[in-house]
């Protein structure tokens, strides 16, 4: 039986969205939607290069939930939803051979 859900689309290269979070009412504050997030943060942070952009729409009740991913809520007036910038380690630079 399916109690949750949850999906990312987009170009699969720069621009990711996560979308239809969702979980069944009986199954809901038993961290089903943690867990979600957590598999759909990890599939992004494995597969989308720094600075990818990743966005979702949020209820106003789970945008603290969202907050917990590292989205926040663009400072522009005209934008809506949540974003969240993939932010990679910087490597250090290596010495190549003369």
């Amino acid at each position: 039986m399916t109690i949750g859900m949850g999906r990312i689309v987009g170009d699969g290269v720069m621009y990711f969205y996560v979308q239809d979070i969702a979980v069944m009412p009986d199954y809901q504050g038993q961290g089903v939607g943690t867990r979600l997030m957590d598999a759909l943060m990890a599939y992004i942070h494995d597969h989308a290069p720094d600075k990818a952009f990743v966005g979702l729409y949020a209820a106003p009740a789970a945008i603290v939930f969202y907050e917990r991913y590292g989205f926040i809520i663009p400072p522009a007036d005209d934008l809506t939803g949540m974003i969240h910038v993939v932010q990679r380690p910087s490597r250090p630079q290596t010495a190549h051979p003369a």
